[in-house]
């Protein structure tokens, strides 16, 4: 960018800016301003001095003046007592020549010239009154000029600010940025690389905003009118070192990505908080040429929502599906954004600043039938889990399913226990620490003995895990933990099941002991003795099993998962304990804040 020198700061007179400055930077401008304006407030300040001590004088001379003028009145009056005294005895005279007039004479001759006196006096102080006014005057006239000079310094400095935060907003910069993204299981190769390079990129105009920014001489500033415009990132060009798969679940892009800023004319002044002519070189727009002129400013309005594979419209245009980001006009804007089996979100939205907005889909209720499955969005490209949807009606439960219960309310359960890789993104997010942790032991059965092992925890759990095995060693206030987590990222309300909620989805209609009947099949699943290849050694992928006739998979064994109820408990069985254990009315007790390696739990999403 080519540097400009305002023409006000070039058009002052040289005993104001030296001629030097015309080789200056705009940063260099505003410290030579700032010299000569230091310079100026403090003539300014000896001329203000000088002009109080005349006044100071012009107001004494007032007062002398006043004074002169009030022995004129009193002298007036001597005078017009002595003139009618000597008149009264001149009379007298007349009649009687031998009154003797002078004494009357000589007071009146006084008096007279008192007078006269008087009259040379106030000419005197009216003359030296006028001489300190008009002293005054010149002295006014000499602070009004250094005002004036001040006031052009102020505006050429508010303009060399301008300048000097164009160049500095104007240079190319480079960043390397790493994104790392949890690709959807069902986008292929191609799709997950592009996902996770545009993410890389949308990361690195953030990092790059955030440095020029960082950069700026008034950097705090800027940061707080930020919201009053547009820096107009541009990605250059960028080049991608790597991008791969580094641990089967998380795919990392390493790119270098050059950036420049194209603000519009005025943002500089936007930033600063000033008046926007001062973008602009003196006489380039006259004031009403300024005023009509309507800068229309562009801003980047960031889409998400709760939902994956929905789709962005905006004005009618589309815009595929979220994330997006999306340079718009600030003003009123149409905003659709819809999915099948979804009600549509649509509404006009006014964007007057970069904007991040989340929608929230939900369901269509008349469509939500057993065993629909969905899953929340919890950031880009992670969802929380498989949720499956059980829905109102009349259901039997309890031993020999001799008890029935009438659910008012659906919901969504979890198709599995949640998982290692599950509660681990809940964990490096909020770096929580489980009862497990706290107290450094997790409970196991040894030689048919609870026993609670030093050391052991939900990652260390005496077995092999891997991250699609059930979590264990996890206490009901962890479990808690982690639907309140689930709760705040996807905005809906997540809890553990209640036993009731957990028996119905378990059972998917069955009226026997397993969902699948009344007698234990032997490697259908994961039981101490089940002869599955991990019975009593450890837990099994929560998928390695037939799910239900609901898709509810891990209804039977594998780990006790815990519910909601007061009493502490936990259903549904698991790796080391016998099959009788797993049928879907039996109970295990435990108390809240236990953990152990045979216990984990799935969770619940409240459908309203």
């Amino acid at each position: 960018m080519r540097t400009r020198l305002s023409t006000l700061v070039l058009a002052l007179t040289p005993c104001f800016v030296s001629t030097s400055v015309l080789a200056e930077s705009p940063a260099n401008t505003v410290m030579v301003i700032d010299d000569q304006l230091f310079s100026k407030h403090t003539e300014l300040k000896n001329a203000l001095q000088t002009r109080n001590q005349q006044q100071e004088i012009v107001s004494q001379r007032k007062k002398n003046l006043d004074q002169v003028k009030q022995q004129t009145n009193e002298l007036n009056d001597k005078f017009t007592a002595a003139k009618t005294q000597l008149e009264n005895d001149y009379q007298r005279m007349i009649d009687d020549p031998s009154v003797d007039l002078a004494a009357t004479q000589a007071n009146y001759q006084a008096v007279w010239k008192q007078l006269k006196q008087n009259q040379a006096d106030q000419l005197d102080a009216e003359q030296q009154l006028e001489e300190a006014q008009q002293l005054l005057a010149t002295n006014n006239a000499q602070v009004r000029a250094i005002e004036d000079d001040i006031s052009k310094f102020d505006d050429a400095k508010l303009r060399a600010r301008a300048e000097r935060l164009k160049t500095e907003l104007a240079n190319e910069q480079q960043v390397n940025v790493s994104f790392t993204n949890r690709c959807q299981s069902d986008m292929t190769l191609a799709q997950c690389d592009a996902q996770t390079r545009e993410l890389a990129l949308q990361k690195a105009v953030n990092m790059f905003q955030k440095l020029l920014i960082e950069q700026t001489t008034e950097s705090q500033l800027v940061e707080a009118n930020m919201h009053k415009t547009s820096l107009n990132v541009h990605v250059l060009r960028h080049k991608v070192n790597q991008s791969e798969f580094y641990d089967g679940e998380r795919y990392r892009a390493l790119i270098d990505v050059s950036l420049e800023a194209r603000p519009s004319d005025t943002a500089a002044c936007s930033l600063l908080a000033i008046d926007k002519k001062y973008c602009f070189e003196p006489g380039f727009l006259s004031d009403q040429q300024f005023a009509e002129q309507k800068e229309v400013a562009w801003v980047t309005f960031s889409v998400r929502s709760n939902q994956y594979d929905d789709k962005v419209f905006v004005d009618g245009v589309s815009y595929g599906s979220t994330p997006v980001e999306i340079m718009l006009p600030v003003g009123e804007h149409h905003v659709v954004i819809k999915k099948e089996g979804y009600k549509t979100f649509d509404q006009t939205i006014t964007i007057n600043a970069d904007r991040s907005f989340r929608a929230h889909l939900k369901q269509k209720s008349n469509e939500l039938k057993a065993g629909d499955q969905f899953a929340d969005l919890i950031s880009a490209g992670v969802k929380a889990p498989q949720l499956v949807a059980i829905v109102p009606g009349q259901y039997l439960i309890g031993e020999n399913a001799s008890n029935q219960y009438f659910l008012d309310h659906a919901f969504g359960i979890g198709a599995t226990p949640v998982t290692v890789g599950q509660f681990d993104n809940f964990v490096r997010q909020t770096d929580y620490q489980t009862d497990a942790e706290l107290k450094n032991t997790c409970t196991a059965i040894e030689n048919g003995e609870v026993t609670a092992i030093a050391k052991s925890y939900w990652r260390n759990p005496g077995f092999k895990q891997s991250a699609n095995s059930p979590v264990v060693c996890i206490s009901r206030n962890d479990a808690n933990a982690y639907a309140k987590w689930l709760s705040n990222q996807t905005g809906y309300q997540y809890r553990l099941p209640s036993e009731d909620e957990w028996e119905i989805a378990a059972r998917a209609g069955s009226q026997a002991n397993y969902w699948w009947g009344n007698h234990f099949v032997a490697g259908d699943a994961n039981t101490g003795w089940s002869s599955s290849p991990w019975a009593n050694i450890s837990t099994s992928p929560v998928d390695a099993f037939k799910p239900n006739s609901l898709g509810i998979y891990d209804a039977v064994g594998n780990v006790w998962q815990w519910t909601k109820d007061s009493q502490g408990i936990a259903k549904g069985g698991a790796w080391n304990f016998s099959p009788a254990k797993a049928v879907a009315h039996e109970r295990l007790y435990l108390s809240p804040a236990s953990a152990a390696n045979y216990v984990g739990f799935r969770v619940v999403r409240v459908i309203n």
